[in-house]
């Protein structure tokens, strides 16, 4: 995306949080699809491998936004609050 002249830190923030939005959207899109298509092949392990490397980068990612320098901690603390919402 380019850069207008007169842009400001508050009104990209503002554009770049509502692209994020718009991927979470679709990021359950894709889940509903993908979750059709891994229902006709049950027996398919690669639909579970693709969840979890998909797993592993909202992980990643979320380890980023606590900003936490102890990457393991924060880690740990995300696990505990996804296991907490899935409870």
């Amino acid at each position: 995306m380019k850069k207008a002249a007169r842009e400001t830190a508050a009104a990209t923030y503002q554009i770049r949080r509502r692209e994020i939005e718009a991927m979470i959207g679709l990021l359950q899109s894709q889940l509903d699809d993908h979750a059709r298509e891994a229902a006709r092949d049950p027996r398919n392990w690669g639909f579970p491998g693709d969840l979890d490397q998909i797993s592993q980068n909202l992980r990643e990612t979320l380890v980023f936004l606590t900003g936490d320098s102890d990457e393991e901690a924060a880690g740990r603390k995300i696990e505990k609050a996804v296991a907490a919402r899935m409870a």
